[in-house]
């Protein structure tokens, strides 16, 4: 009951801001669904960015004050650990972020430019296309979650701020940079952010990347990286399973709850 209605509150607390980027999203996605205007397509390429970067800096900041400064000590009165609080709250952002991103599939499925129509449906499995292009975005988003919190949790045991803040930067560089690296591996063009139609996009945790091989490939299915769903899930795991031993830890449970 108490994590019910804590999901409830975060979800109020977060509705305004998730609310807006899917509404911004929407617009712009149904804009250039019906709009031949391709002088104004680095909008939408600009607006994907943008969102692909405040996104993440939002819910780090907050994660940032309830569970480094603890600027909202009420939360911490709750009869539930910290690990119980922070899946809470990453339950909310995962579903937003989710909302935000569903409205990007107008443009991948009901654009006759789109994804589907030009790539996927010519394959040899489209159901196997369709089933990698969620699944690689669902996992990316736990992983992304989960990084943050260790980092945040690991740099909580530090005394020294400058250490604590060294910590945190650390620890999400060093992961998203060797998940990076393993996702452009052998490839001979790589993008941030965006999106080709030449291959499948790829998650380095919460980071978009479009790698392409020299030689497009015929069967955009070859360009599938199960590879990089698995790193994510394994991220996911291992940074969740870390963040969660150190959340309970003293440094947070003083109450002993």
């Amino acid at each position: 009951m108490v994590q019910l209605n804590q999901f409830k509150l975060e979800c109020r607390k977060h509705c305004a801001v998730f609310a807006t980027f899917t509404g911004i999203s929407v617009l712009t996605n149904l804009y250039f669904l019906f709009s031949q205007d391709q002088d104004l397509s680095f909008v939408f390429l600009l607006v994907n960015m943008v969102i692909g970067i405040l996104l993440p800096v939002y819910i780090y900041l907050d994660y940032y004050r309830e569970f480094f400064t603890g600027t909202m000590p009420i939360n911490h009165l709750l009869p539930l650990r910290t690990s119980a609080l922070f899946g809470v709250k990453s339950a909310v952002f995962m579903l937003g972020l989710i909302l935000v991103w569903l409205p990007s599939l107008l443009d991948v499925f009901v654009n006759p430019a789109g994804l589907y129509q030009q790539r996927i449906m010519h394959s040899d499995s489209p159901a196997l296309g369709i089933a990698y292009l969620v699944l690689s975005k669902l996992c990316s988003i736990p992983a992304g979650l989960a990084v943050m919190g260790l980092a945040l949790a690991a740099a909580k045991r530090l005394r020294k701020p400058v250490l604590s803040h060294l910590c945190i930067a650390l620890v999400m560089v060093l992961v998203v940079g060797i998940q990076f690296a393993l996702v452009v591996r052998n490839s001979w063009h790589w993008s941030i952010g965006t999106s080709a139609a030449e291959t499948f996009k790829q998650y380095a945790n919460l980071l978009t990347v479009s790698p392409v091989s020299q030689v497009q490939p015929a069967d955009i299915n070859e360009s599938i990286r199960w590879s990089s769903v698995g790193m994510n899930l394994l991220v996911a795991l291992v940074a969740g399973t870390a963040g969660r031993y150190l959340f309970n830890s003293r440094k947070y449970e003083i109450f002993g709850k």
